[in-house]
């Protein structure tokens, strides 16, 4: 794919006349250039799309001054999970044994097998999947988990369960409404963009990469969740898009590490989430934590497409000014416009 992040246009160049060979070179003045694109809002625009509010967009929206008790009261509350039970989702009692089965390299598709089978819900989206035309390679039908197992392999029996087991947390029984089902859908994405990320990577672990990804999506889920208690509490106080955008901003990943750590994932999977942080400490990146990067700014970029916010070029020149950019990089993209955005 002829890369889209540099625009200039090169020229054929004219061939000298003879009588020019004798003659000392000119300096001609530089070509003009187009300006280098100027970086998107992405993860507020994902906001805005959630909140169904432009506003939400705009960085330099300020909050209304009284908004600033709510927030504050946000801030406190977000702090507390983890161990607040109201706000912190219950870790599902199947991922351990997931997480188990995924660090052993000596695990099959079996053994992933019986874990979906232990679970209803899981045993009919795994039958679901490997029947849609994305898997399914036969006319009949896919009726066993063994031969489901072997179509999904490995990722894509780890990527359906997590999502599967996460997907009701992030829903909140119905309560977020439009807004956990964008958030959701985001996380979806990131998780796979991540996972392809990790996958190319020896240092990045793929399956922590989209676990990540999807713990992320929590975290702004539970933030929206406090934020909307916090204004059902005051009727008289009307929502501000701004107020609500600056709030998941900041306290998303925080929200996020505190599930992590509950839920007791390691350290250095709390570490890549504490990285995507605007108050994070300079420096390298781990490959963890910049999988995880790749995947929220892409997913970000995959879900305005899917929604007609950006067109698939504008999106892509979006790539380079976050840092990616290369083969590697627009080969995943071309992978996630062809599963979720192309007819």
């Amino acid at each position: 794919m002829a890369s889209l992040f540099f625009w200039r246009r090169k020229d054929k160049a004219e061939p000298a006349a003879p009588h020019e060979a004798s003659v000392a070179a000119v300096a001609l003045p530089a070509e003009p250039t187009a300006p280098a694109l100027p970086a998107l809002p992405v993860q507020r625009m994902v906001y805005a799309l959630a909140l169904n509010d432009p506003r939400a967009a705009d960085p330099t929206a300020t909050p209304d001054a009284s908004q600033t008790q709510l927030l504050l009261s946000a801030s406190q509350t977000v702090a507390q999970v983890g161990t607040q039970p109201h706000y912190t989702p219950q870790r599902p009692s199947l991922l351990p044994q997931l997480m188990e089965a995924v660090n052993d390299e000596d695990a099959s598709l079996r053994a992933l097998a019986r874990i979906v089978g232990q679970d209803p819900r899981l045993t009919g989206e795994m039958l679901r999947t490997a029947n849609s035309p994305l898997y399914r390679v036969s006319a009949a039908p896919v009726e066993s988990i063994e031969r489901a197992a072997a179509l999904l392999g490995t990722r894509g029996i780890r990527m359906l369960i997590s999502g599967v087991l996460l997907q009701p947390l992030a829903r909140a029984g119905g309560r977020t409404g439009r807004f956990g089902d964008i958030a959701w859908e985001h996380a979806q994405y990131s998780a796979s963009a991540a996972d392809a990320w990790a996958s190319r990577h020896q240092d990045a672990d793929p399956f922590a990469a989209q676990m990540l990804a999807l713990l992320h999506g929590l975290g702004v889920v539970t933030v929206y969740r406090v934020l909307a208690d916090l204004y059902a509490a005051q009727p008289g106080l009307p929502r501000d898009a701004a107020a609500m955008a600056s709030a998941l901003d900041t306290s998303a990943t925080m929200a996020a590490g505190r599930i992590a750590s509950n839920w007791g994932l390691s350290e250095r999977t709390r570490e890549a989430l504490e990285a995507q942080s605007a108050a994070a400490p300079a420096g390298e990146p781990t490959a963890l934590a910049r999988a995880l990067q790749f995947g929220l700014h892409t997913g970000a970029l995959t879900l305005l497409c899917r929604h007609g916010q950006l067109s698939e070029e504008t999106a892509m020149q979006q790539m380079a000014p976050a840092g990616f950019s290369g083969a590697a990089s627009e080969r995943i993209w071309e992978r996630l416009m062809r599963a979720y955005v192309r007819p």
